[in-house]
């Protein structure tokens, strides 16, 4: 079986070091190749065809992903300035920074700035998600809070299943991928009355002058942890696929990851420039195992949701050879899943306080759900295959938010911010790491396989054809020979479900130890609780 491309698609592929392992400008250590995990997010994975087509340079495409995901690591630092400045003019400079990444992507005349602007959308849409956190935490009660907090799911569901139809869409239509981008931007305008009027305008420090908050902040920690957290992403995503694992570039970015890491560890621990209370990182809740307990919890059930919204549409698109829409259709029964049952925790949390049975259940329904995703093949029926997404679905509605509400009980109101923004970069860190480690199984067993049924293709050209049925060396197979080579690309799925159940198990274990743990009440100051110092 051999991987013929037509004329024009040769073109293409010569330009962007597809073609044939010679022609990669970096074929020696893998740089260049087409990745399942290069893409964060459905409605850029979908356009990523498009964007290759047109700019070429394949060994930058990683770094759209990885732009948008080093953005988001600004969710921490975020969470200290919601503490310390107006949160509503915050909320409306990150509104503004995520609009201006979006036009610079949609605009954008070279690969370079498209990367640009999915860094600068990173920054602004973690500082809105830090945002909404912070708002709930400011204008809501505890017993409110859980609800609110599982609102916020639904809207994530929403995204999750009209991100690949839109983004699909547009790429296949007139208007050009560059409208995916486009698009937030009247979205941003018809809600700018209710930014400016309905957002309150709320000061946590109401007596310190601009320059003494600026103080307040703590840089020093602040550059560490986003030169870690850049190293760290690196490292995962570009492991064994930009770059080989023995290769100088990927021990260079796991050695610095472990430097950074002791001098973050250091810092925190001296806090040069700041005081105690405005460290990055709240060090003092690493003394209360259950906070612990909680953030790792986050990290787990996190990294299992986002990453389960990828390999479910790619288990169908290859099976079915399905487009954008369907791609959301197949999402629909893990989807809604997760939101039902969400919200009817963030509903009945007040009246069933206590955190065990919540993480008992949900890691249990996970580890019975992906155990069950573990045993699909060929031959299991699409009705089974929503049945376990239900269940995977299900479980992590359970909790997937409800440790937010939970660690802002637990501390005092001066440490909500601290407790949201420990909580929220265990939950992105969660999906950052998991999105990463399952593409890196999923790649590097299901190419071992594909290779043996097409052993004249290219490195490039395998590791494109399992990105996705939309590849182009995908495409260019005949049908017999998609028949032939479709059981290759999805057994290794079952081993990517294999390391979910095993998250899930672990969780299972960890939420035994919560004991009595329960949303406890806070002190309330104007129907919300006061997160003023």
């Amino acid at each position: 079986m051999d991987i013929e491309k037509p004329e024009a698609e040769m073109t293409v592929a010569g330009d962007s070091g597809c073609s044939n392992s010679n022609n990669n400008p970096s074929s020696g250590h893998g740089h260049g190749d087409p990745s399942p995990r290069q893409i964060r997010g459905w409605k850029v994975a979908d356009i990523q065809p498009a964007i290759l087509e047109l700019f070429g340079q394949v060994q930058l495409l990683p770094w759209i992903g990885v732009g948008f995901a080093l953005g988001t690591m600004c969710v921490l630092p975020w969470g200290k300035v919601y503490g310390v400045f107006n949160a509503k003019w915050v909320y409306l400079f990150n509104i503004v920074l995520f609009e201006l990444g979006s036009a610079v992507c949609g605009s954008a005349p070279n690969i370079a700035v498209l990367i640009l602007g999915r860094v600068i959308a990173g920054v602004g849409g973690a500082g809105m998600y830090s945002g909404t956190l912070s708002f709930v935490a400011i204008l809501t009660t505890i017993k409110e809070r859980p609800i609110y907090m599982a609102g916020s799911t639904v809207v994530w569901g929403l995204g999750s299943v009209l991100g690949p139809i839109v983004g699909g869409a547009f790429a296949q239509s007139s208007a050009s991928w560059r409208w995916a981008f486009y698009i937030n931007l009247p979205i941003g305008a018809a809600f700018l009355p209710a930014y400016l009027f309905l957002i309150p305008s709320v000061d946590p420090q109401p007596s310190k002058s601009f320059k003494e908050k600026c103080k307040m902040i703590d840089w020093i920690m602040t550059t560490i942890f986003l030169g870690g957290s850049a190293c760290l992403i690196m490292a995962i995503t570009f492991g064994g696929v930009v770059y080989s694992w023995n290769s100088a570039s990927t021990i260079v970015l796991w050695a610095m990851s472990a430097v950074l890491l002791i001098v973050s560890i250091l810092v925190a621990k001296f806090h040069p420039g700041v005081n105690r209370e405005n460290r990055l990182y709240p060090v003092h809740f690493l003394n209360r195992p259950i906070l612990i307990n909680l953030q790792i919890q986050m990290f787990l059930v996190s990294g299992i949701a986002l990453a389960t919204t990828y390999y479910i549409p790619l288990y169908f698109q290859f099976l079915h050879g399905d487009g954008p829409l369907q791609a959301g259709v197949r999402l629909l029964p893990f989807i809604i899943s997760l939101v039902v049952v969400s919200m009817i925790n963030g509903a009945f949390m007040p009246a069933l306080p206590y955190a065990m049975p919540w993480y008992t259940a949900g890691s249990a329904l996970v580890v019975i759900g992906t155990a069950l995703m573990y045993t699909v093949n060929l031959d299991t029926s699409n009705a089974k295959i929503y049945g376990y997404t239900i269940l995977v679905g299900a479980g992590t509605g359970c909790y997937v938010v409800a440790g937010f509400a939970i660690v802002q009980s637990l501390v005092s109101p001066k440490d909500i911010p601290n407790a949201v923004g420990a909580m929220a970069i265990s939950q992105d860190l969660g999906m950052v790491v998991f999105l990463s480690l399952a593409g890196s199984i999923y790649q590097n067993l299901s190419l071992k396989e594909v290779a043996r049924a097409l052993p004249s293709a290219s490195k490039s050209e395998l590791t494109d054809l399992i990105a996705g049925t939309s590849s182009r060396s995908f495409k260019a197979l005949s049908q017999a020979d998609k028949d032939a080579v479709i059981p290759y690309i999805t057994g290794p799925m079952r081993n990517v479900w294999l390391f979910f159940l095993v998250a899930a198990i672990l969780s299972f274990l960890l939420s035994a130890m919560l004991g009595k743990t329960r949303l406890m009440g806070a002190t309330v100051n104007g129907g919300g609780t006061s997160i003023i110092n």
